[in-house]
């Protein structure tokens, strides 16, 4: 495997597929690993590169040329496999891992492991589920921390397009900050205080999770 094999995801579960198909689907390139034949067989179609593997080991690791990629992502449930297969990763030196927990108890033996990255697919759901809920919105939300939110929203109110950022005063009255705007294939990062929004405008942004949905109700009128 060359370098410029940036991701690898270990185990093909739903989470793993999930997270392997988007990841391609972002133009990013991906090789996969599993020690079910059955399931590389039918990932060897779709992505660039699958293995059988043992990922517990770490010669049979080597082999696949693991050690040239940029992110690893440990999508095992089983906590004992997941433990094995994370000392693996850690021995062979690759320190960008992002591990799959099962429970809180499995994250808390992660961390002790010093694996710098660890969802519970479970929990980040529903925190999510709760938010859109709580706020009563269709977006894509997701919390950070207790306090904050990140937020990806299309801009629908002709009273704030053609005007600079800095006129709006996001962050004043609404504590919130723009980070990227996506526009007809165009990704503007970071935005100025001089860009100007645009209907249809895909806006990612972070805010205090208590002015959440008054941010989004500014930028979107469909939700008022």
């Amino acid at each position: 495997m060359t370098k410029n094999k940036q991701y690898c995801v270990i185990g093909l579960g739903r989470f793993g597929n999930e997270v392997a198909r988007n990841l391609m689907e972002s133009g990013q390139n991906v090789m996969v690993i599993d020690k079910d034949p059955k399931l590389i067989e039918a990932a060897s179609k779709k992505f660039d590169i699958a293995f059988v593997c043992d990922a517990s080991n770490v010669d049979a690791l080597i082999e696949t040329g693991i050690q040239n990629t940029r992110t690893v992502i440990v999508a095992i449930s089983s906590v004992e496999d997941s433990i094995s297969i994370c000392a693996a990763l850690r021995e062979i030196g690759i320190k960008d891992i992002i591990a799959k927990a099962k429970n809180v108890v499995h994250k808390r033996i992660l961390k002790t492991m010093g694996i710098p990255r660890i969802v519970i697919p479970d929990i980040e759901i529903g925190r999510k589920i709760a938010l859109q809920a709580l706020f009563n919105i269709g977006v894509d939300i997701m919390s950070i921390g207790s306090d904050f939110s990140w937020i990806r929203i299309v801009i629908n109110n002709d009273a704030i397009v053609n005007k600079p950022l800095f006129k709006l005063k996001l962050n004043t009255n609404y504590d919130a900050t723009i980070m990227l705007i996506q526009r007809q294939g165009e990704v503007i990062f970071p935005p100025t205080k001089d860009t100007e929004l645009k209907n249809g405008d895909v806006v990612t942004f972070i805010t205090k999770s208590k002015s959440a949905k008054k941010i989004i109700n500014y930028l979107n009128v469909d939700f008022s």
